[in-house]
């Protein structure tokens, strides 16, 4: 059976909080080695620490899940 975890893939300062946000990553690791996949994971969704805050302030960002074509830290 698959494994499904959040890690934390880097630390950015974001100038709409004002504070430092955590990067996360969905990952699902296969239950059993697949022969010859060529990857170790699937990365099924990015999200940051603060999504939910930007949601609720009205601010938009692909990982804050409400606009998939803006990425503040790129």
């Amino acid at each position: 059976m698959s494994e499904t975890i959040w890690i934390e893939v880097d630390r950015v300062w974001c100038h709409r909080v004002g504070a430092e946000a955590a990067l996360l990553e969905e990952r699902v690791y296969p239950g059993e080695a697949l022969p010859d996949a060529g990857q170790e994971y699937h990365v099924r969704a990015r999200k940051c620490s603060y999504g939910v805050d930007c949601n609720l302030a009205g601010f938009t960002c692909q990982y804050a899940m409400n606009n998939p074509n803006y990425d503040p830290f790129a």
